[in-house]
Formats: structure tokens, sequence, C-alpha cells
């Protein structure tokens, strides 16, 4: 095994993530929980529908605000790993030629020229899993440049969200604000890592790593 192969720590990564997605939802209702326990206190006394506002804030808008930074986390993962492991593969290739010299219109879709073109391996993204990165990409983006508020895009990409979430079922906009459900976290996880294990078992197999 080459100690340098990228794939090694990507692993890793992808367990990490994994793991702490699983327990994410019970750690956030713990944190609601804690939340609403000491709101209560603060407003004792006081009538019910004085303070009333806590309990939305614990049931929409802290799962919200913790559920959003981890699809940015999970897009970070497949866009840091397969430009390692692509880098890696160009130094074993000797090519001069590296993936940001490529031009395309997505980073899978560049992805794809720069194998086929420059190190011409018999290996591609499928369209299934550029069309899955493609919408994970508009929604990372509005949730990095916006914080997920589409009034702060500009009209046609927030035109594209409210396309994603008209078909898509696990995303929602309320009031122009995205949300991400833990189901839509889970799929979009389990696509990037499936994409990158393909890579890197062609990676292994035509290097003899396994």
């Amino acid at each position: 095994m080459d100690v340098s192969y990228p794939g090694i720590h990507i692993k890793v990564e992808l367990i990490v993530l994994k793991e702490y997605l699983t327990h994410m939802e019970s750690g956030v209702a713990a944190s609601c929980s804690s939340y609403v326990t000491s709101e209560e206190k603060s407003f004792s006394g006081l009538e019910h529908d004085e303070y009333s506002h806590v309990y939305r804030i614990a049931e929409d808008e802290i799962p919200r605000i913790i559920r959003m930074p981890m699809l940015v986390s999970i897009y970070t993962l497949f866009e840091n790993s397969v430009t390692q492991l692509l880098e890696y593969t160009r130094k074993k290739e000797e090519k001069t030629s590296k993936l940001k010299d490529v031009t395309a219109k997505s980073l899978p879709s560049k992805c794809n020229k720069y194998i086929e073109q420059v190190l011409g391996f018999d290996f591609a993204f499928d369209q299934k899993t550029m069309n899955a990165l493609s919408e994970i990409t508009k929604l990372r983006n509005c949730v990095a440049h916006a914080n997920g508020n589409l009034s702060s895009l500009e009209a046609s990409k927030a035109s594209a969200i409210k396309k994603v979430a008209s078909k898509e079922k696990l995303i929602f906009i309320t009031s122009d604000q995205l949300d991400i459900s833990y189901e839509y976290l889970r799929k979009s996880l389990g696509m990037v890592e499936s994409s990158l294990r393909e890579l890197m078992e062609y990676i292994e197999e035509k290097y003899g790593f396994y």
C-alpha cells in the first residue's frame, strides 16, 4: 500500500461523517429540549402565549440551523476527496495538466473531462450521479452564500432552488427560507460515498493496492 494514497484518509472521513449524521438527530433533539427547559425558566410566571415562540424555535429553527451546514460538509467532502484522488493519479501517470486547468460547467463534469482527456482512464461518474451532485451544489451554494435565505439570492438562483424543492420532497422552503431534512442529508451522503468509493476502487485496482 502506498501511504501517500489519499483514499486511506478519505475512507476514514466517510466513516466519521456517517457516524456523526447517525447521531445528529438525537443530538439536535437534546439541544432543543435543553433550550426549551432554559427558556421556560426564564419566562416562569408568564402566560403560555407570551413565550409560545420558544416551542416554534425549538421545533423548526434550531434543527434547520444545525442541519443546513451539514450539506456543505458533505459537498466539501466530495470536492476535496475527488480533487486529491485525481491529483494523486496525475502524479502516478506523470501528467502535467491539473484538474484546475480543465474548464467545465460543474465539478463532476470537470472530473469526467479530466479523467477521459488527460488521464485516459475508462471511468466516469454516471448521469444519475452528475444530476444528484448538481442538485447538491445548488443547495450548498444557497446555504454557504445566503444561509439558506432565498430572498438574498439572485432571482435566477432562487428560482433554481425552488425548482429543486418542487421535485425533491426531502427539502422544504418556508417564507423563502430553505430547510433540509435529515433524510436528504443521509441520501446525499450515501450518493457521495458511493461515487467516491467507485472512483477509489478503480484507482486501487489500477495500481494494484488490493
